[in-house]
């Protein structure tokens, strides 16, 4: 949960302010979540770039199934978690490499306090 708020909601959330589709007050809420959240900012980001292609398309929207808005709802959150993994991962390693390093005395030590 992020600000109390769930996963699947804050999906919907985001798509919906995306699409210009929330009330004033709505819209101050997801902002703040997108200002204080770096994936929920990537997370709009994607969904005003899909809705940019949407309009390339043409004036016309196409027809999509709920099985497809699931399926693109499903890799978006798979796509963040990996991306956090990710993150997390190489910042682990990072923290090891440089405890092996000092461990193996090849980085001298700094006398800064």
């Amino acid at each position: 949960m992020i600000g109390g708020w769930e996963r699947w909601e804050i999906l919907e959330k985001i798509g919906a302010y995306a699409a210009s589709e929330l009330s004033p007050e709505e819209m101050r809420e997801v902002e703040q979540l997108i200002l204080e959240d770096a994936q929920a900012l990537r997370l709009a980001e994607s969904y005003l770039r899909m809705l940019a292609m949407l309009g390339a398309i043409g004036e016309e929207r196409p027809e999509v199934s709920e099985a497809v808005i699931d399926h693109v709802i499903r890799r978006a959150m798979i796509s963040a978690f990996f991306r956090q993994a990710e993150i997390l991962i190489a910042g682990v390693g990072r923290v090891y490499l440089n405890a092996f390093v000092y461990y193996l005395g090849l980085r001298a030590t700094s006398s800064a306090g």
